[in-house]
């Protein structure tokens, strides 16, 4: 490896570094609500939605790895299912980044700015994967499965509690109060 292919691996490196905090605070303000719910959702514990995440990866991201491995039509049909795959992940990946936004303001005692804990939650969550092994083998990884299951369960929830088997509950409507209801009391008659 000479001094050309050090160079250019650094200035990759470089590039990702920078790419992919700007990705993930495009997903964060692009997906605002859902963003929002998902770290709500991450905030309460992260075990379910790493056991949620593990699903679809196993039963749409693996066997669209196949389907990529067959060929021919088939090759199209994986590579359109390993990006949605992929668009879900990074996009969870958006999520924890914007816990960690969050967790940094809560302990900087500052008020909640979505955009300010975007970047903050970003970069730092960045610069924890650029670690060699730890952050490769162990941050990235668990990050995308911990937000796709994040992700998952809220669009689930989002469509009337799939995993719960909880219905969303309708509104009740109640009689009107009785400080509503008109009084009829006699008037005393003119003079």
């Amino acid at each position: 490896m000479g001094i050309g292919d050090s160079i250019l691996a650094i200035s990759c490196l470089a590039g990702l570094m920078l790419a992919l905090p700007a990705l993930l605070i495009f997903l964060n303000l692009g997906f605002y609500d859902t963003s929002t719910r998902a770290a709500t959702r991450l905030a309460k514990g992260a075990i379910t939605p790493f056991f949620v995440g593990l699903v679809p990866i196993l039963f749409i991201g693996l066997p669209a790895g196949l389907l990529i491995s067959v060929g021919s039509v088939m090759q199209a049909c994986g590579t359109i299912f390993m990006l949605l795959v992929a668009l879900w992940a990074f996009w969870g990946l958006a999520v924890v980044a914007r816990l960690i936004g969050m967790r940094i303001a809560w302990m900087n005692r500052r008020d909640e700015n979505a955009l300010v804990e975007s970047i903050t939650g970003a970069f730092a969550l960045s610069f924890a994967i650029a670690f060699p092994v730890i952050g490769w083998f162990i941050v990235l990884p668990f990050g995308l499965i911990i937000g796709l299951g994040a992700i998952v369960m809220t669009m689930a929830g989002r469509f009337g509690r799939i995993f719960t088997g909880n219905p969303q509950p309708r509104p009740v409507v109640s009689p009107p109060a009785a400080s509503q209801h008109p009084t009829y009391e006699p008037q005393p008659a003119e003079a």
